[in-house]
């Protein structure tokens, strides 16, 4: 179970202390979320690194949910490209693959992060494309807050039983 906990303990961190990221540690966490399955290995997913403290100001104020960039030290937008992907929004499910990859690996340096959904709004999408100027066929599908996290959080218990079917949905694969 103790190589489980990385992935079982990870927790969204929205404080972070004043602290910067070197660019090492930006290349490891890059890394990892480049090596997330992808469809017939298209890998469609580019990456925008952010640490200009202006920027993150314009982020927080086109979206809603970002202000925990008023403390972090970097924030990753990662980016589906509708070239490379295998199919018709397949994107969609290697970007999400690319960004879990990213929070566990942040996790597992000991740092925080938190995932701030970009996809599927398309007003946070289009004001996103405009701020970092992409190319129309590159979607910008979820914003990574990264910093050392000045905050901690317990584990919830997050396994209910009741959600999983054996062989179909009639039978409760654990018994009560």
């Amino acid at each position: 179970m103790e190589k489980l906990s990385y992935i079982l303990d990870r927790r969204s961190i929205r404080i972070f202390k004043d602290q910067k990221i070197d660019s090492e540690t930006i290349k490891k966490l890059l890394t990892a979320a480049m090596y997330a399955p992808s469809a017939v290995d298209r890998q469609p997913w580019h990456f925008v690194v952010i640490d200009q403290p202006q920027l993150m100001e314009k982020i927080m104020k086109i979206h809603p949910h970002a202000r925990m960039l008023q403390t972090a030290s970097h924030a990753i937008v990662v980016c589906g490209d509708e070239q490379l992907q295998h199919d018709d929004g397949y994107w969609v499910v290697d970007c999400g693959a690319a960004t879990q990859n990213l929070l566990l690996a942040t996790h597992t340096l000991g740092l925080g992060a938190c995932w701030v959904g970009l996809h599927p709004r398309e007003e946070r999408k289009s004001s996103f494309s405009r701020l970092l100027v992409l190319p129309s066929h590159v979607k910008p599908f979820a914003l990574v807050a990264l910093g050392y996290p000045d905050e901690s959080k317990s584990r919830p218990e997050r396994f209910h039983a009741e959600k999983v079917r054996y062989n179909g949905w009639e039978s409760p694969f654990f018994s009560t």
